[in-house]
């Protein structure tokens, strides 16, 4: 199975962080596309957008290599997206190049205006990406779109078991980012909330997406 992460900014993948070690643990196959650097994050001060661009892109590859995914940017900007048919394309190609199984991204109704957009960008791109003329050797095969959870979105529900492993790996990541930038959300508070949503799924440890239809069969399991 090869499973393609798409966000807009290096940190967004903790979410699904455990869901893509366990696949990588198991001898899957996966990618981390990140469509922008991140460049505008107000946590950097008056720092150049370059700089703040390089740091992120570093944080990219350094969690990706904890998770032991590939990992890809894009050149976007930070905060201009649209999830029009530019980013999508630019996504279609990866896509039909790498092949992936399973495409996990951001909710289609966060409040991030990036976040947003790589969800609608993203759901081109699976139609895009079946198309020659837009990208060579097209992407055929049926590829499953998860995002992250929304309880007011009303769509099924999809838990991954990430298990002690992919646990592991996620509060590795998660602690990465959080010593960097010093968030006051604890260690201990996302391992009970990932326990959380493992009781919930009859699991220890899990991380909980939707999809627009129940899954026919275990993709993630």
């Amino acid at each position: 199975m090869r499973l393609l992460a798409v966000f807009p900014h290096p940190d967004d993948e903790i979410g699904v962080s455990g869901t893509l070690a366990k696949h990588v643990l198991r001898g899957d196959a996966a990618k981390i596309l990140w469509l922008t650097r991140g460049e505008l994050a107000s946590q950097f001060g008056e720092m150049p957008p370059d700089e703040v661009a390089r740091i992120r892109e570093e944080h990219g590859h350094t969690v990706a290599q904890m998770i032991g995914a590939e990992a890809q940017f894009l050149d976007f900007a930070d905060s201009s997206l649209t999830g029009g048919r530019d980013e999508a394309l630019a996504i279609a190609r990866v896509v039909a190049a790498w092949k992936p199984d399973v495409v996990i991204t951001w909710n289609p109704q966060d409040v991030h205006p990036d976040h947003r957009a790589s969800y609608w960008a993203t759901l081109s791109a699976l139609k895009f990406c079946r198309i020659p003329k837009l990208v060579g050797e097209a992407h055929r095969q049926p590829v499953r779109l998860l995002h992250y959870y929304r309880s007011d979105i009303p769509r099924p529900a999809v838990y991954v078991d990430v298990g002690e492993e992919g646990q592991a790996v996620a509060e590795k990541v998660f602690s990465f980012y959080r010593d960097f930038y010093k968030w006051e959300y604890s260690l201990e508070a996302f391992r009970a909330n990932r326990s959380r949503l493992g009781a919930e799924a009859g699991a220890k440890f899990a991380e909980r997406f939707q999809s627009e239809a129940p899954l026919a069969h275990s993709y993630l399991g």
